[in-house]
């Protein structure tokens, strides 16, 4: 179509009103994008190009005839809606705040951005408009505000002593060479922080607490481990840009917010999981762990994915949780994940953040709370660990299926309890199997891998490697190897082992050049003078041994499980036995419905036959080739 006498606003508001929408899209397209430079004529085509739901163009369009005359109330009051309906809340407050410079009297206008400020979480801005519009004589329509954080607590003086600034910078400390500032822009609504590539000292806290600057830190510090940990509970973006716009939905999302807290927080009280609850200041809730002595990163990884199974039950729709360390060890950038320290202002907000007790309410002397604050013992941090590695392995009940099912035999008594199942390898099994009782004593270097593996709960790629390549080469060397592996809180799925390892097992040489840290505090210097010729590895210590020695002997089975086994075996039998009459019942509903009382099958038939009032099914295979020509010959 000609855009010839169409290229005016009137013009293709008259093509509207005959229903060509797409051609007078395509032509407002055109006309926007050839005019950009000149002036004039914005307004009429943003609320063209907002009609035909064109919002790019529209935002567009405004913020020319703005550019045009930068007093346009009309443009400046449609890129506060298309700011709030894309949940740009914070460019919105922006724009109404010209709206409001514009006419400083204009209540509807003072009243829309107070509600912004509210349902932001921004309270001290949202004071400070209140007092200012009541010093011209404006009042707000009484009503429930709709902030997504909490009031504003009347805390204790912002400075405390230096002790507890020291004591602060102790449980808070993160990466020794570099902290983090957060910055605000409120002219494009963005923020985010920048590292400061110098150590976190008492001065530059003591400025977090004046409200001065507000930082945050990495908290992998530069041995790879931590001396704090955290859950991060959040609203989602998508549920705060939304909730920004609609006070109902801001009110819910608050009480789900609240109630979770409450949830996760009992849920990590009866794990054995002593915490420190803040709120951040803006969206959500930061769960503090202070630990008794510093933790090695991939140790708290492993209890961050224990914890966030823990909480996962209690997330609403409108929630997300992050765990602080995400990894074992820093990023491609080297720095990791950051956390905002607590007690400091939220750069967005203007809010400052603060710890909640029991009840949810603020704690008004944070540091005397920081004072007593208990800490988390790495031997609770391992019973949550191997506790959630329990239970995400045991099947979920399967539920019924809805609907009315067919009629049933009687209903089976319960299951006896299950037999336990036998490992396939424990610690008793290396001093029960003659050849690792043998190989443990003779090699310090293995048995130092296997202390540790239970002990310290860790091994590096290269003491894998070697667990692999010597234990793993021997007949119960997988069970083996396996279930040291399975000790540790970080080993990669593909490292355990499938099958047992052919080949030729790694030589001392070998285990010397990776495993220096160990060989050189032990004694590694075996001798074989049987084979001097031999390629030298500790499964030479196994030379003389019987084969069957080199296999675990069966585990003993006490009376008491055998039994049990019985009782469960004769459970299975019933539940076969039930099964099968459920699927002869609706064949027999089947067959009888047919006008022949039987079902053909390539394997043979089945035949409904009925003798004395007692329905059968019979089942009659079909002879294969083979049998035909078997009984023809």
């Amino acid at each position: 179509m000609s855009d010839r006498g169409l290229s005016t606003p009137a013009a293709l508001r008259q093509l509207l009103d005959t229903g060509a929408i797409e051609d007078a899209k395509e032509i407002l397209r055109r006309t926007t994008a050839a005019r950009l430079q000149q002036p004039g004529e914005h307004r009429e085509w943003g609320l063209l190009a907002e009609r035909l739901g064109l919002v790019g163009i529209a935002e567009r369009e405004f913020n020319l005839a703005l550019r045009d005359d930068p007093r346009d109330r009309v443009a400046l009051d449609h890129l506060v809606e298309l700011a709030l309906e894309s949940g740009a809340f914070e460019r919105a407050a922006n724009l109404l705040e010209r709206l409001l410079d514009l006419d400083p009297h204009a209540a509807e206008v003072a009243g829309r951005l107070h509600a912004i400020y509210l349902d932001m979480g921004a309270t001290p801005r949202a004071e400070a408009l209140r007092q200012r519009m009541a010093a011209a004589g404006m009042e707000f329509p009484a009503g429930e505000e709709v902030s997504l954080g909490e009031e504003e607590p009347s805390a204790e003086p912002v400075i405390p002593a230096d002790a507890d600034l020291v004591r602060f910078l102790a449980l808070f400390g993160g990466r020794e060479d570099v902290y983090a500032r957060q910055w605000f822009s409120p002219s494009k609504g963005e923020g985010g922080y920048s590292p400061v590539r110098e150590p976190l000292t008492v001065r530059q806290v003591r400025q977090h607490f004046l409200g001065d600057v507000t930082l945050g830190v990495y908290p992998i510090r530069l041995d790879g481990t931590c001396v704090f940990c955290a859950l991060d509970l959040d609203l989602r973006r998508d549920a705060l840009a939304e909730a920004s716009r609609k006070r109902e939905l801001a009110r819910l999302v608050r009480g789900e917010l609240r109630n979770t807290t409450r949830a996760v927080t009992r849920t990590l009280a009866e794990a054995g999981l002593p915490h420190l609850v803040e709120d951040s200041g803006y969206k959500g809730r930061h769960f503090w762990f202070f630990l008794e002595a510093p933790e090695r990163a991939d140790t708290l990884v492993a209890l961050g994915k224990a914890v966030l199974h823990l909480v996962a039950p209690h997330l609403g729709p409108h929630l997300a949780v992050e765990w602080f360390p995400k990894a074992s060890r820093p990023g491609s950038k080297g720095l990791g994940n950051l956390i905002k320290l607590p007690l400091g202002l939220h750069r967005r907000t203007g809010r400052r953040s603060c710890f909640l007790d029991g009840e949810g309410n603020p704690v008004l002397r944070p540091f005397e709370t920081l004072r007593t604050v208990p800490k988390l013992s790495r031997a609770s941090i391992l019973a949550v660990i191997d506790a959630a590695r329990a239970h995400v392995g045991t099947p979920t009940e399967e539920q019924p299926s809805e609907g009315e099912a067919p009629p049933l035999p009687a209903a089976l008594p319960p299951p006896p309890l299950a037999m336990p199942v036998q490992p396939g390898w424990t610690a008793v099994d290396f001093d029960r199997t003659p050849a690792f009782a043998r190989l443990l004593a003779r090699c310090p270097v293995l048995a130092a891998l296997r202390h540790k593996a239970e002990e310290e709960r860790r091994l590096s790629h290269d003491e894998i490697v070697v667990l692999q390549h010597t234990l793993g080469h021997l007949p119960s060397g997988v069970a083996a190897v396996n279930y040291l592996l399975a000790r540790c809180l970080a080993v990669p799925p593909n490292a355990f082992l499938k099958s047992t390892l052919r080949g030729n097992p790694v030589s001392c040489p070998k285990i010397r050049a990776r495993l220096s840290h160990i060989t050189s505090r032990v004694p590694c210097a075996c001798e074989f003078p049987e084979d001097p010729d031999a390629y030298p590895t500790p499964l030479l210590h196994l030379r003389g041994l019987e084969p069957a020695d080199l296999t675990a002997p069966p585990p003993e089975t006490p009376p008491e499980d055998v039994i049990r086994r019985l009782l469960l075996l004769r459970h299975r039998r019933l539940e076969i036995e039930a099964e099968i009459a459920q699927v002869e019942h609706g064949l027999l509903a089947l067959l009888r419905a047919r006008a022949q009382p039987y079902w053909e099958l390539p394997e043979g038939s089945l035949r409904l036959v009925e003798r004395d009032g007692v329905a059968e099914l019979l089942w009659t295979a079909r002879e294969s080739k083979d049998e035909q020509d078997g009984r023809d010959h």
